[in-house]
């Protein structure tokens, strides 16, 4: 560990631009997505050079794109990130949320197909659980898919959800079966935020800020393989 540690410490010396390393402000955060803006080439650099390494996602499988260091490894990295104040090089809940899900419930077509994505910062996810009468309290989700062939048509709504007027894809729960105990009947799904039938309108708050928004399914289509872990 102290040779990675020397390892680690030259190399961020030598790579973090000077520009990328300081106090992270909110306008120093890249989200990435397909219609992505740098603001500075300094921050275009650094990211490149992260995903090169795997290092955006560290502990993550290299074969999906990720660092494929231990959490020994990864602390460590995260330190010496610390020492020089390197500002963080994306900014997702694609790394922080579904990517620790698809790596333990999704197929292997799904870790494929998202995972290294995620880690190239190449789409931006938001997150579809809270609803108007549905926080933390899952129990009284509304949002319904019903599985027609080979795809799940969803409508209803979600709210607060951060970023969804931005994002490229959603990963949401939906209710699949009304007929169950209000604590089961409930599915995750990947939907793509361009699909027809969806509306994201952002939520401006007394600040000025509009991270917020809410999120409308009407009839929206979404395949059967987008279903991440068993149905219900």
């Amino acid at each position: 560990l102290d040779g990675f540690r020397a390892e680690v410490r030259a190399w961020l010396d030598s790579n973090c631009p000077p520009e990328m390393r300081g106090p992270m402000h909110e306008d120093d955060q890249f989200f990435g997505g397909r219609n992505a803006r740098f603001r500075s080439e300094a921050q275009r650099l650094w990211l490149e050079r992260m995903v090169a390494r795997g290092w955006t996602a560290p502990e993550w499988p290299k074969n999906y794109g990720g660092g494929g260091l231990s959490p020994a490894e990864a602390a460590i990295l995260a330190e010496e990130m610390a020492r020089i104040d390197a500002k963080r090089p994306l900014t997702s809940l694609g790394i922080w949320m579904l990517g620790p899900a698809l790596l333990e419930f999704g197929t292997e077509e799904q870790k494929r197909r998202h995972l290294p994505a995620i880690v190239r910062g190449e789409i931006w996810w938001c997150q579809g659980y809270s609803e108007p009468n549905a926080g933390s309290d899952l129990v009284s989700l509304q949002t319904r898919a019903r599985l027609e062939g080979d795809e799940f048509v969803v409508t209803g709504q979600k709210i607060w959800t951060s970023y969804g007027h931005r994002a490229d894809y959603i990963f949401c729960l939906v209710r699949t079966d009304p007929d169950k105990p209000r604590h089961d009947g409930i599915s995750f799904l990947l939907i793509d935020m361009r699909s027809p039938g969806i509306a994201a309108s952002p939520l401006r708050l007394i600040s000025g800020i509009d991270h917020f928004s809410q999120v409308f399914f009407d009839e929206v289509r979404v395949p059967k393989a987008n279903l991440v872990g068993t149905l219900n």
